[in-house]
C-alpha cells in the first residue's frame, strides 16, 4: 500500500497501544517496550490510495491503527462495498490483491489517522516476545469477526435494524458508555457509505435514519457524534436457520 505523503518517524507500539503487552512475562515489558518500535504512517483526512499495493519482498506484519477511521471501498464487478477501520485494526492490504478478486479498492482515511507501519524491522525486534505476535493474530480476528456481524447484519429484513446494529457496534468497538448509551465519533461515515456498509441504498437509510431517530434508538449530536441507547426498540431481526454441520 502507497501511504499518503506525511512525516514519518519511529514510535513505540506498545506505548501508543498497550494493551498489545497483557500477555507478556513479568518483567519483559520495559524490554519489550524498548524493542517493538514501528515506522509512523500519518493520513490526512480524504486522502485516498486507489488500488493495492504488491505484496512486500519483506517479512511484514502489517498496520496497526492507533487512532482515526479509515474507509475501505471494495469493488466486485459493479457491487461496491465498504468496511470501516478504527484504533486497534490491523489491516493487510496486499492480502485482497493475492487472494480475493477485487476489481478496485480505495482507502480513504475520514479523520486525521495514524498508522504503526509492523514492518519487518519490527517483526524482528519482536521475535523474542511470542506473546506479542499472539496479541496481534488476537487483533486480525477481532477484526475478522467485526466482518463477519457486519455480513450477518444485512440478513435482517429492515433497513433500520441493519443500521442499528452497525451503529451499535461501531459504538462499541470505538465508542464510550454515557448515561443514556453509547456515543461514538464516525466523522463523514455519510448515508452512502453507510449504504455500502449495509448493503441497502442510499435513500433506504436515510428513511432508516429518520425512523431510528423518531423512535428515539439513537441520536445525531451537534458536533457530528452519535448517541446509541441502550434500550433501543425491538429490532425484530429477521429469523434464520441455523447452520447444519455435514454428517
Amino acid at each position: 500500500m502507497s501511504a499518503p505523503p506525511g512525516h514519518m518517524e519511529m514510535i513505540s507500539v506498545l506505548g501508543e497501544d498497550p494493551d498489545l503487552a497483557r500477555g507478556l512475562p513479568h518483567g519483559a515489558h520495559e524490554s519489550a517496550q524498548s524493542a517493538a518500535l514501528a515506522p509512523l504512517v500519518t493520513w490526512e483526512p480524504g486522502v485516498q490510495a486507489t488500488g493495492i499495493g504488491e505484496p512486500p519482498t519483506q517479512p511484514h506484519l502489517g498496520y496497526l491503527v492507533l487512532d482515526g477511521l479509515i474507509t475501505v471501498h471494495l469493488r466486485f464487478g459493479s457491487i461496491w462495498s465498504t468496511e470501516l477501520l478504527g484504533p486497534s485494526d490491523v489491516f493487510l492490504p496486499w492480502a485482497m490483491s493475492t487472494r480475493v478478486e477485487v476489481a478496485e479498492a480505495r482507502w480513504e482515511a475520514l479523520a486525521p489517522t495514524r498508522l504503526a507501519e509492523l514492518d519487518g524491522g519490527f517483526a524482528t525486534r519482536v521475535r523474542p516476545w511470542p506473546e506479542l505476535t499472539a496479541a496481534l493474530l488476537d487483533r486480525y480476528a477481532e477484526r475478522l469477526a467485526s466482518q463477519l456481524l457486519q455480513s450477518a447484519l444485512r440478513r435482517a429484513r429492515r433497513v433500520e435494524d441493519r443500521i442499528w446494529v452497525a451503529l451499535w457496534h461501531f459504538a462499541t468497538r470505538w465508542g464510550r458508555v454515557c448515561a443514556d448509551g453509547r456515543r461514538v465519533e464516525l466523522p463523514k461515515v455519510t448515508g452512502e457509505v453507510l449504504a455500502n456498509i449495509v448493503g441497502a441504498r442510499r435513500q433506504s437509510v436515510s428513511t432508516a435514519l429518520t425512523i431510528l431517530t423518531d423512535r428515539g434508538a439513537i441520536h445525531r449530536e451537534p458536533d457530528g457524534g452519535w448517541l446509541i441507547l441502550q434500550e433501543p426498540p425491538h429490532l425484530g431481526l429477521e429469523a434464520t436457520r441455523t447452520p447444519q454441520l455435514a454428517s
